[in-house]
């Protein structure tokens, strides 16, 4: 089985569910424990669907999962014992989708609009 991030914009990407599971593991460490019921409705053991998302939260919740994913990617390699170089691109897909999804929120400042 597998688990899925759907994008606002963009294809979903799928990861296997024991590679999801640490990366949401440390996602939740970093969401407050009184937020975290508020997340299991567009983050949960099945992926991530930023549609459901408010619009105005995306950008966080976008910046903190590719934190995670950047500081996980090549641990998570190894454990699924791929080769390290040759799952780069595939864990890069989903840096770039998660950067991307930064600069189509709306509400992020930092972006203009136009």
């Amino acid at each position: 089985m597998s688990a899925v991030v759907v994008f606002t914009e963009g294809d979903p990407w799928f990861i296997n569910l024991r590679n999801w599971s640490v990366i949401l593991e440390r996602i939740m460490v970093a969401v407050q424990p009184a937020d975290r019921p508020s997340f299991d409705w567009f983050l949960n053991e099945t992926g991530l669907h930023f549609p459901s998302v408010e619009p105005a939260d995306r950008n966080s919740v976008a910046r903190m999962v590719l934190s995670v994913v950047e500081e996980l990617q090549v641990e998570l390699s190894v454990k699924a014992e791929w080769d390290v170089a040759a799952s780069g691109p595939y864990y890069g897909d989903l840096v770039s989708k998660l950067r991307n999804e930064i600069d189509v929120n709306p509400g992020d400042a930092s972006v203009p609009d136009g």
